[in-house]
């Protein structure tokens, strides 16, 4: 299996989920020693000879992934640009993520003799769209345009792009070249796309300082309320639910395995809605010795976790039987992996 991207927080569990589960794994980075940290686990967890890191260098280059696709049966790509500060935005993230989804379906259509199925990750931000009526309850059937469209129109007008418009269009936009390429082409193996929501659980590799529970984004928000960092209990954002990491992992090894019934299916992993002020009655519930330290807010006043618009994520569990994780459980798993710190 190759996994893109195998040192992000979701890029990760997806390598470590596939090599529990039997598989030898090649995980790209851009350089050897990015890696590093994420070999010495694998090594120690699994043995060696699970984990070899493929350094892919520029995402976008094409030609970037040739080699890495020559021995694979399987390809999860889950590289992408996050949270990209850029005065270009359309260059540096929207095109990258492109490019660097196009690159690496062309590589295995030239290259992957033996690739069998390609999963690629997108997002839920590839369906987002304002014009949909509140009680709207979104499926595999929408699309963020939008995103796009607004980029441009704010670049015309010598506008600032927010970084997650930016990352809503790169999403929409790399997942719709997944499809056309797969429209455009006579493939000899099969492409599915998952969408999760909001990502949060345990980080792997276990983390050893506060920079690296940083670098697992979304996961990071939690910890810092436990740690004390953040007191805004009564955030809205985001606007869409969580899944854990976890679920998304056991998710992707499923989808190719079953791809008999997942080929040209998207799936939204989301396992339902959450406010903040629920992570922090959770946390001082699970962890009574730190009630000074984790803010308090309004306990029980859970009206940001009522979202105006849902998120089907039902499609996956009636085609291959995924369960989702509940809240609490995806809070403590998040935490037990990072409190040593």
């Amino acid at each position: 299996v190759l996994v893109t991207g195998a040192t992000g927080y979701l890029g990760a569990a997806i390598a470590d989920q596939f090599i529990h589960d039997g598989y030898i794994v090649v995980g790209s980075a851009r350089t050897l020693s990015k890696a590093e940290n994420l070999k010495n686990y694998f090594d120690e967890k699994y043995g060696s000879g699970k984990f070899e890191v493929y350094a892919s260098g520029d995402l976008a280059k094409e030609g970037a992934f040739d080699d890495a696709v020559k021995d694979v049966e399987i390809i999860a790509h889950v590289a992408s640009p996050v949270g990209v500060e850029s005065e270009d935005p359309m260059k540096d993230v929207v095109n990258v993520a492109i490019k660097g989804t196009t690159s690496i379906l062309n590589s295995a259509l030239q290259y992957g003799k033996n690739v069998k199925s390609v999963l690629v990750v997108s997002s839920l931000a590839s369906l987002l769209d304002s014009s949909v009526p509140e009680k709207y309850v979104y499926t595999e059937k929408d699309w963020n345009d939008e995103a796009i469209k607004s980029m441009i129109d704010r670049k015309a007008k010598g506008e600032s792009i927010p970084v997650f418009l930016a990352y809503m269009a790169s999403k929409n936009e790399a997942e719709r070249a997944v499809w056309k390429f797969k429209e455009d082409n006579k493939l000899p193996f099969t492409i599915s796309t998952i969408l999760p929501s909001w990502i949060y659980g345990a980080i792997v590799p276990t983390p050893r300082s506060v920079d690296d529970v940083n670098a697992a984004s979304t996961a990071a928000y939690i910890v810092q309320f436990y740690s004390g960092e953040n007191q805004n209990y009564n955030q809205s954002f985001p606007p869409v639910g969580f899944v854990n990491v976890a679920d998304v992992a056991r998710a992707s090894v499923m989808i190719v395995e079953k791809n008999n019934i997942t080929d040209g299916q998207r799936y939204i992993l989301n396992a339902g809605t959450y406010s903040f002020q629920e992570i922090v009655d959770i946390l001082r519930k699970n962890f009574p010795e730190r009630q000074d330290i984790i803010v308090e807010g309004e306990p029980g006043n859970y009206e940001n976790a009522n979202q105006p618009k849902q998120y089907d994520g039902s499609k996956i569990t009636r085609d291959l039987g995924v369960k989702y994780t509940d809240l609490e459980t995806t809070v403590l798993d998040a935490i037990n992996s990072v409190k040593h710190i």
